[in-house]
């Protein structure tokens, strides 16, 4: 069974998920990564492949954050029935 640990684990994660400044980070760094791959010369593919696996990763930051919320909800849930049979 998930802990207390996993309820401040997914409080801490949707209070980041959900903040203004992490949003901005994000939009920040794909807009920036788009830029930067579509201003590449031709020649520098290594560079755009790096590129284009940035941004594919931004997205599975917040997949990941998401996860821990999600487990942390399913925490508070079986808690919440263990204390109503207790």
């Amino acid at each position: 069974m998930a802990s207390q640990e996993d309820i401040l684990k997914s409080n801490e994660a949707e209070l980041i998920l959900n903040s203004e400044t992490f949003k901005e980070a994000i939009k920040y760094l794909k807009d920036e990564y788009v830029n930067l791959w579509l201003l590449s010369k031709p020649e520098e593919v290594t560079n755009r492949e790096a590129l284009h696996k940035a941004i594919k990763l931004l997205p599975e930051v917040e997949k990941h954050l998401r996860i821990i919320i999600e487990k942390g909800k399913i925490t508070k849930s079986q808690l919440g029935r263990l204390h109503k049979v207790v």
